[in-house]
């Protein structure tokens, strides 16, 4: 199943580092990790996209949680 890590409004007081974001999900077992426009639109910023397993997303979340400082972070299905 593919995924995104959404840009949520924690990212509106911090930046949305794609890499170290990219790299905490790549370490904690996603795969295919890409950056994307989010929902698929030019004038949307860019997302991290990866698939991963549903059993993978806990480990994933706190991955990404540890790497940019927060608990506030948005996982989601891509579906677009």
């Amino acid at each position: 199943m593919r995924y995104y890590v959404a840009q949520s409004s924690w990212f509106v007081s911090h930046p949305y580092n794609a890499r170290l974001i990219a790299s905490a999900v790549r370490s904690s077992g996603g795969s295919n990790v890409r950056t994307a426009n989010q929902f698929g639109w030019s004038n949307q910023p860019k997302v991290v996209t990866f698939t991963a397993s549903s059993s993978q997303l806990k480990t994933i979340r706190s991955a990404v949680e540890r790497a940019v400082g927060t608990q506030w972070i948005i996982i989601r299905k891509k579906d677009w």
